[in-house]
C-alpha cells in the first residue's frame, strides 16, 4: 500500500461519509427505547458501536499513512446516576478513534448519527445511532446532548450542545475545549430516564462480550465510581473491510431511490453511466441484457403474470422431481401443472434436467426467458429504457424506479466481492473468548464467504466445552450471537442464529436434545458478518430471516459439534477407565491377600505388581485432552 501524510489519510476517511436522515424512522418503528430497562442499554449500545468504528477508521487512518495500524485503542462507558428516585442517569462515550471534524459535526448531528451508508460491513450501518438517544433523552429529561471532539489534526478539542426539543435540532453551545481530552477521538454525553438497575447486567455483559471480540481495543466500564476494566489483549484488530458498490441483485427500492436522487443533485448523467458507477459487477454487455430485460417484465405484467412464481413453481415440484430422468413425463405433467400460462413445456423439461430452472428467473438468460414463455413472435411493449435514458427522467417516475429496482434483481450477476466483510480473525475470536470463559477445550470453524439475494456473508463459529463454564447457563449465555463484529443481547429468540441452533439434534453429537439449545456445559459463539444485514428492527438486536445465512450458520454450529464430539467421548471414556481403576484398586488388596494364601508368597510383592498393571492398563489421560482446537 502507497503511504501517504496522515492528514491526507484522515481527509479521504471523512470524505466519503454520507449520512442518512432519521427523523421519519423513528415515528414508526421500535428504536429499543420504549422501555426504561432497555433505554440505558440501547444507548450504551448505539455510542459503543459507533466508538469501535471510530476505532477502527483511526486505524485506517494509521495504515495508510504509517503501514501500521496498531495503537493504545480505548473505549470508556461513564454511567452516573444523577437523580435515584427519578431514575435519572447521564452516560457518556468515549473513544481515541478518528475523532469528527469540527465542521462536519452540526452535518452530523442533524443528519442522526455517526454511521455511513458505504456499501461495506460496519456496526453502526443501517441504524439511527445517536439521534435515537438523544431525541428520547430530550423527551425523557428535556436535557441536550453534549458531544467533544478532536481529529489529530485539529490543534485543539471542541465542545458542542445541541437541543432536540421541540421536534427540531437546535445549536446551544459551539467552543473550544481546554479540559482534558485524548488526542483524538470523541465523546458523547446524554442525560435520560432509565432503570439501570435492571439495564445494568445486559450492559456489563455488552461491553464483556464487545471486550472479547475486540482484544486489540481496552474496554473501561464507570458506574458511579467503580470500575470494569478489560486490558487490550493483542495488537491484531479485525480486518478493514473495502468500501465497494452494492450487488445489483441487493438493492431494493428505497436505496435505489436514494442513489439516484444523491446522483442527480450533483448531475443528471444516463442510466448505463449510473448503473455502473453505483453497482458493481454491471458492464456494458449487462446493460444491453438490462434494457432488453425490462421490457420482458413489462410484457409479462401486460399479460397478468408473474414468471417468477411459474419458474419457481415447476422447480420445487415433488413430482416434477419424480420424473427427472424422463423429460416426455416432465413435459405432460407441465400441462397440469402450469395451465393459467403458455409455455413451451418441453424446454421446460430440458432447462430443468439441465439444473437451469431454479427457484428464481434469475437463473435464465433473455433468450432462455422468451423461448421458455413463447415471447418470440409476440408484440412486446416499447422499450422504456434506452442507454441514453437520464438519471431524472427515472427518478420524476415512479413506475421506472420500481421497474429498473425490480428488473437488477431478476438478472443473473458475478457473485460480490468478499473484501467488503469483517471476519474476526481466528487467533483473536480464540483468544478474546477463551481468554474470558476459560474453557477446557474449544474448536474453531469458519464457513467460506457466500452470497445471498446480492450480499456477501460469512459465519464463524467458536466452541467452547467445559473448564469454568457452567451447564446450568440460561439460553441466553449458551449461544452468543454476533452481527458485524457486536454482540446481540435482546430478541434472543427471534433471531435467525437462535432459531436455526433450535432446529439441530444436540444429541447427536453428546450435547443434549433436539428442539432445545444444549444442556451440557458448552458455548456456541455465532458470528455473522454482511454489507446488508437484514436486521429485525433499527435496534439492530436480532438478525432476521434468511435460508443462505440459516445454512451456513447451521453447518458450522454442526461441524463444530463434531470436533467437541470426539472431546465429549474421550472424556466418557475416561471417566469409565477411572471408575473400573477405582474398583480394581480398590479391591486389589483383597486378591493379594488371597494369592498369598494359596501361594505362600508375601503379600506386599504380589500387590505393588498387581496395582501397576492396573494403572498401566487403566491410564487415567484427562490432561492430554485440556487443549484447544
Amino acid at each position: 500500500m502507497k503511504k501517504i501524510s496522515r492528514k491526507k489519510a484522515e481527509e479521504q476517511i471523512h470524505n466519503h461519509i454520507r449520512l442518512q436522515s432519521a427523523e421519519e424512522l423513528l415515528k414508526r418503528v421500535d428504536t429499543g427505547f420504549g422501555q426504561k430497562a432497555r433505554a440505558p442499554f440501547q444507548t450504551v449500545v448505539e455510542g459503543v458501536q459507533n466508538a469501535a468504528d471510530a476505532i477502527d477508521k483511526a486505524r485506517e487512518v494509521l495504515l495508510r499513512s504509517t503501514g501500521n495500524d496498531d495503537y493504545n485503542a480505548e473505549i470508556m462507558v461513564s454511567v452516573s446516576v444523577v437523580d435515584k428516585s427519578r431514575g435519572e442517569l447521564q452516560i457518556s462515550i468515549q473513544d481515541n478513534g478518528i475523532g469528527i471534524p469540527k465542521n462536519k459535526v452540526q452535518i452530523i448531528v442533524r443528519a442522526g448519527g455517526t454511521g455511513t451508508i458505504e456499501y461495506k460491513a460496519s456496526r453502526s450501518q443501517q441504524g439511527i445511532g445517536w439521534k435515537a438517544a438523544a431525541i428520547y433523552a430530550s423527551q425523557s429529561t428535556g436535557k441536550p446532548m453534549e458531544i467533544i471532539s478532536k481529529t489529530f489534526t485539529e490543534k485543539i478539542a471542541h465542545r458542542h450542545v445541541y437541543d432536540y426539543g421541540k421536534g427540531k435540532v437546535t445549536k446551544v453551545v459551539e467552543e473550544p475545549y481546554e479540559g482534558e481530552f485524548p488526542e483524538h477521538g470523541t465523546r458523547v454525553s446524554l442525560t435520560l430516564l432509565g432503570d439501570y438497575s435492571r439495564a445494568r447486567g445486559n450492559i456489563i455483559e455488552f461491553i464483556r462480550r464487545m471486550a472479547a471480540i475486540h482484544p486489540y481495543i481496552t474496554f473501561i466500564l464507570k458506574e458511579n465510581g467503580n470500575i470494569t476494566k478489560y486490558e487490550k489483549r493483542t495488537s491484531e484488530g479485525i480486518p478493514i473491510p473495502a468500501p465497494v458498490p452494492p450487488h445489483p441483485n441487493s438493492v431494493d427500492i428505497g436505496q435505489l431511490k436514494d442513489l439516484l436522487a444523491y446522483q442527480s443533485r450533483i448531475r443528471s448523467i444516463s442510466l448505463a453511466g449510473f448503473l455502473k458507477k453505483n453497482f458493481c459487477r454491471i458492464g456494458d454487455k449487462k446493460i444491453k441484457e438490462l434494457i432488453e430485460r425490462a421490457t420482458i417484465l413489462q410484457y409479462f405484467d401486460q399479460q397478468n403474470f408473474f414468471a417468477g412464481d411459474i419458474v419457481k413453481r415447476i422447480a420445487q415440484s415433488e413430482k416434477v422431481k419424480e420424473l427427472k430422468k424422463s423429460p416426455e413425463k416432465i413435459s405432460a405433467y407441465l400441462k397440469t401443472l402450469v395451465r393459467d400460462v403458455d409455455i413451451d413445456r418441453d424446454y421446460a423439461a430440458k432447462l430443468y434436467i439441465s439444473g437451469k430452472l431454479s427457484n428464481n428467473i434469475r437463473s435464465l438468460d433473455n433468450n432462455e426467458l422468451k423461448k421458455l414463455f413463447k415471447l418470440d413472435g409476440q408484440p412486446l411493449p416499447k422499450q422504456i429504457f434506452t442507454e441514453k435514458t437520464t438519471v431524472n427522467m427515472i427518478l420524476n417516475d415512479e413506475k421506472k424506479v420500481r421497474l429498473v429496482a425490480e428488473t437488477l434483481r431478476s438478472m443473473s450477476f458475478p457473485s460480490p466481492p468478499m473484501d467488503s466483510l469483517m471476519p474476526i480473525p481466528k487467533k483473536t475470536l480464540i483468544r478474546g473468548f477463551v481468554s474470558i470463559y476459560n474453557p477446557e477445550k474449544h474448536v474453531y470453524v469458519e464457513r467460506k464467504p457466500t452470497s445471498t439475494s446480492g450480499r456477501p456473508v460469512q459465519v464463524q463459529v467458536l466452541g467452547m466445552y467445559g473448564g469454568e463454564i457452567s451447564p446450568d447457563l440460561r439460553d441466553q449465555d449458551k449461544l452468543i450471537r454476533i452481527a458485524n463484529c457486536t454482540p446481540l443481547i435482546y430478541e434472543f429468540g427471534s433471531d435467525i442464529i437462535t432459531q436455526t441452533a433450535r432446529e439441530i439434534d444436540w444429541s447427536l453429537y453428546k450435547l443434549g436434545k433436539k428442539g432445545s439449545l444444549p444442556s451440557a456445559p458448552v458455548i456456541f459463539v455465532v458470528h455473522v458478518t454482511s454489507p446488508q444485514l437484514k436486521y429485525l428492527g433499527v435496534a439492530k438486536q436480532a438478525i432476521g430471516a434468511d435460508d443462505v445465512i440459516a445454512e451456513e450458520i447451521k453447518r458450522a454450529l454442526q461441524a463444530a459439534s463434531r470436533k467437541l464430539r470426539k472431546h465429549v467421548s474421550m472424556m466418557e471414556k475416561h471417566r469409565l477407565s477411572g471408575k473400573a481403576r477405582e474398583f480394581l484398586e480398590k479391591h486389589a488388596e483383597i486378591v493379594s491377600e488371597s494369592i498369598s494364601k494359596m501361594t505362600g508368597e508375601k503379600k506386599e510383592r504380589i500387590y505393588k505388581p498387581l496395582v501397576q498393571e492396573i494403572r498401566r492398563r487403566r491410564p487415567i489421560a484427562v490432561q492430554a485432552t485440556l487443549t484447544g482446537g
